[in-house]
């Protein structure tokens, strides 16, 4: 009986070997096909979709385009040698002045890899701005790409005070202090003075798409008048250099890159910042909020929903 009990524990000894060298090779063989695909060279697909602010509101950080999202991900392709090209896939209005934070991302992103921007529904504004770097900029057949531009935005409730039979007397130490209060009424002073400050921001928009179109607009002073264009009449203006595809855009930056036809697509995506999901649930980590303001600029169309009953152009 002793012999029997050594033998079949011999037996289940070898089972459990067998299957041990069986578990380490398929271990060893996962790790060897992750290695590969690690090591694989691949076309780099990132979604940038939404407005451009510096917090977009969101617990997540997933909606909107922050200067510190577009940040994790030019970094993390940058840190992956596989990623060869990438194609930014654009699907916004603009925004505010964090539109040139992340205009200096993508600039870094497109002197370390081969960028190219694809429009999908809307590039306007800030968001063309923050793609003028990319290698080759692509638009749908049906994208509204343009809009190059600053506009001012102007909140004033004199007229619903006056209405309520509410004064407001505001002390000021400069007769500049208080443009765009929205508590008195609106001087041409005032609108002067702030057309000024948006041509000025306008200006640096304009030289930068100098810089990087400079010989591929047909038309500069079109352009200069702010206007959306349809993705054919952006083609005309040399706003964009292809109509097509996402398929066309991914393929030309395989080809930019001189990687074959057949090289796979990843999706990218920021790593989650886990600190800062929780300070958004924390109250005393929050960062707080500005209040809305009576004056804003900003690099976008369209304008918020918000605003579009009671802004004024300082240009028109």
């Amino acid at each position: 009986m002793r012999d029997l009990y050594v033998a079949g524990a011999a037996v289940l000894l070898s089972v459990l070997i067998v299957l041990s060298a069986v578990a380490t090779a398929q271990w060893v063989r996962a790790i060897e096909v992750s290695a590969q695909l690690a090591a694989q060279e691949y076309v780099a697909l990132v979604e940038l979709y939404g407005p451009i602010d510096y917090d977009t509101g969101d617990v997540f950080g997933t909606s909107g385009i922050t200067p510190r999202k577009v940040e994790r991900l030019v970094d993390k392709i940058i840190r992956d040698k596989a990623a060869k090209a990438v194609v930014l896939v654009v699907n916004s209005p603009g925004g505010t002045a964090a539109s040139f934070e992340v205009y200096e991302l993508i600039k870094r992103l497109s002197q370390e890899r081969v960028v190219v921007v694809y429009f999908t529904d809307v590039g306007a504004s800030g968001a063309y701005l923050m793609s003028l770097p990319a290698d080759l900029l692509v638009a749908h057949p049906a994208s509204l790409v343009g809009s190059v531009g600053a506009v001012a935005v102007l909140l004033n409730f004199k007229g619903l005070l006056d209405k309520l039979g509410i004064n407001a007397t505001t002390v000021t130490s400069g007769d500049l202090k208080d443009v765009g209060n929205p508590y008195r009424e609106l001087k041409e002073e005032d609108v002067e003075y702030l057309r000024e400050i948006v041509m000025s921001l306008a200006e640096v928009f304009f030289e930068k798409v100098r810089e990087h179109r400079g010989d591929k607009i047909v038309n500069m002073r079109e352009v200069m008048r702010a206007g959306v264009y349809p993705a054919g009449k952006a083609k005309q203006l040399g706003l964009v250099d292809l109509v097509g595809t996402l398929d066309a855009a991914v393929q030309k930056a395989r080809e930019l890159a001189n990687l074959s036809s057949d090289v796979p697509v990843r999706r990218v995506e920021p790593d989650i910042d886990f600190f800062e999901i929780v300070s958004r649930f924390q109250p005393s980590m929050k960062i707080p909020k500005p209040s809305p303001l009576s004056v804003e600029i900003l690099f976008m169309w369209p304008l918020p929903q918000a605003y579009e009953v009671v802004v004024i152009r300082p240009w028109d």
